[in-house]
Formats: C-alpha cells, sequence, structure tokens
C-alpha cells in the first residue's frame, strides 16, 4: 500500500492532488488543518487488485515519490517537511524522479553562490564549538587564492590552546594575511583596513547557540565590520536540535549555512531541517578534513544527488564552485 500526505489551500485542491497522483482509487484516511492549508492523507493499495492497474499513468509519478520518500526517511528528515518537498516533487513535470527531487529541494530550501563572496563585505563564520571553523575559514582564504584574489583572516578564535598558531599556519601556507581581534571594535577596525581587493573572512569563537549573551556579541562584532554571518554547522546532527540551533542563530543575524563534515556523516536530516526552518541558504559545504579542495559549492542537482547516495560523501566528486 502506498502512503500519501497533500496539502494545499482548499479540500478541493487537496482531493485534486490525491486523483491526480494516486487516482480515482485511492482510500481517503484522513484529513486535518494546520498552518499551511487542509491536509489529507491518502493510501492506495496495489497487492493483486485492479487499483494499481487500473491507474498505469501515474506509474512514474509513483516511482518517483517512492524513491524520494525512501530517501528523505533514510535522513530522519521530519515528516512535515518530507510531506512538503513529496508534494513539490510530484507537481514537476519532469519524469526523472533525481530532477523532481532536485526541483522540490529548490522550491523549499534556499541556495546561495560561492562566487557571492568577494571583497565588498566580510563574512563571518559563526556556529558552536567544534563546527569546523576555523578549518572553513582556511578553505574559504583557499578558494580565494585558487581564484587569484587576496584573503585577509581575522581570527577571534586566537586566545583557545594553538589557535593563534593554528590561524598562522594557514594564513602562511596559503598566502593570505592574519590579524588577531578580541572584540567587536578590533574586528571593526580590521574590517576597515582591508585593502580594496581583499577578501576578509572572520573566524569566531565557539557560540553557545541558546545563549543569548554570547550571540549578541557576535552580532556586534558582525555589525561591526559590515560582514554577512554564516552559520557553520557538521553533519549528522538531530534534526530538532539543528533546527533549534539555526532559528538562534538566524535571530542574531545569519542568513546563509555551511554544512562541514559531510565526508563523516551518513544522515543530513538535521542540515535540511536547519535550513528549511531558518530560512538559511546553503553557500557552501565542508566535504574533507583537506584545506585544498575541501569546499564545494551546493545547488538543488548537487544535493539531491548528495542525499540519494545515503552513503558516505566521496570527495573525489567534486563540485566547481559557481
Amino acid at each position: 500500500m502506498l502512503l500519501r500526505t497533500f496539502t494545499a489551500r482548499t479540500a478541493a485542491e487537496a482531493m485534486q492532488q490525491v486523483r491526480d497522483v494516486l487516482g480515482e482509487e485511492a482510500i481517503i484516511l484522513s484529513t486535518s488543518d494546520d498552518d499551511d492549508g487542509i491536509k489529507v492523507t491518502a493510501a492506495l493499495e496495489q497487492a493483486n487488485g485492479a487499483a494499481a492497474e487500473s491507474a498505469p499513468a501515474q506509474a512514474p509519478e509513483l516511482e518517483a515519490a517512492d524513491r524520494i520518500a525512501a530517501v528523505l526517511d533514510h535522513h530522519r528528515v521530519p515528516r512535515g517537511l518530507t510531506d512538503r518537498l513529496l508534494n513539490a516533487a510530484v507537481n514537476t513535470s519532469t519524469d526523472d524522479w533525481m530532477m523532481a527531487f532536485a526541483a522540490a529541494l529548490d522550491h523549499e530550501l534556499g541556495f546561495l553562490p560561492l562566487g557571492d563572496i568577494g571583497p565588498e563585505h566580510p563574512i563571518m563564520l559563526v556556529g558552536p564549538s567544534g563546527a569546523g571553523k576555523s578549518v572553513t575559514a582556511a578553505k574559504l582564504c583557499a578558494c580565494a587564492r585558487l581564484a587569484e584574489g587576496r584573503s585577509l583572516l581575522i581570527t577571534m578564535d586566537g586566545g583557545k590552546a594553538g589557535g593563534r598558531a593554528q590561524a598562522e599556519t594557514f594564513t602562511q601556507a596559503l598566502d593570505a594575511r592574519l590579524v588577531c581581534a578580541d572584540d567587536a571594535t578590533a574586528v571593526g577596525a580590521a574590517a576597515r583596513a582591508r585593502k580594496g581587493d581583499e577578501i576578509a573572512i572572520i573566524d569566531t569563537v565557539g557560540c553557545n547557540p541558546f545563549d543569548a549573551v554570547e550571540r549578541e556579541a557576535l552580532r556586534e562584532a558582525a555589525e561591526a565590520a559590515g560582514a554577512a554571518m554564516a552559520l557553520v554547522l557538521p553533519a549528522g546532527g538531530d534534526p530538532a536540535e539543528a533546527a533549534d540551533m539555526a532559528l538562534a542563530f538566524a535571530e542574531s543575524g545569519a542568513r546563509s549555512l555551511i554544512p562541514t563534515r559531510l565526508d563523516a556523516a551518513r544522515r543530513f536530516g538535521g542540515l535540511i531541517s536547519a535550513a528549511h526552518v531558518s530560512g538559511m541558504g546553503f553557500l557552501a559545504a565542508g566535504v574533507s578534513r583537506h584545506i585544498g579542495g575541501g569546499l564545494i559549492a551546493v545547488n538543488p542537482v548537487s544535493l539531491a544527488r548528495l542525499l540519494s547516495a545515503q552513503g558516505p560523501f566521496q570527495a573525489t566528486t567534486l563540485l566547481a564552485a559557481d
């Protein structure tokens, strides 16, 4: 038996979706109202009956929906978001289930071009301790160097054990300039003193997302530097916890998301949930511990393929930043 949930503005529209996808033989199991409209759950019996044979035109859509549903279930994507993605996928005009999946992701999530990072505005990396902010900062410096640009690394994390030495190692290897700054005033001064063609990347201390004082300190530093805040979030986390973290950082001004450790996790439902509830757009993703080539651009097609692999990401298939 195939189970599907459909959401529409009115009951009539929801019922039409049921008929279009499952056919006239579908059985309505439940209806309910929520913030998005009318939700209808329906089923189609496939075993040895006329029901499976009576709607052959729906077979490609049902197969696509089944495959996408299996992928989303593997990654533990929350049920409400799964329903939205499935509804978006079955309403696309393509017979290619992967392209339908990509279209659904594009409909529900945001994506930002990695090439938007430039010398005009600094980018400030924020996130919980151990998320990979310092390594991500170094990878962004590497991207700048590969593009024949210059970068300025402003670190607020130099006070931790080995923090300054690590930053010095990164900047020397990547021919970047390093400035250590302890507070918002120092960060702002360093950002304003950057050379015209330098891409300024600000590495921050680990922040407790549920500590308003710590988040306010980051917001003040970003405002002083005129920087855009990007949340660095490791893969593999619980979807509800990741969503709560993302919402907290979004409240402080973060508008983009950089997932890390995609090569060391098997389930990415936390990242999908975090991006959806916070409205943050995927800016890039960390797929390797290696600084050179360890950061890729993210778009709907690459994300659909990554999720569909249902296993550790293979960093050998890097995508060009666009």
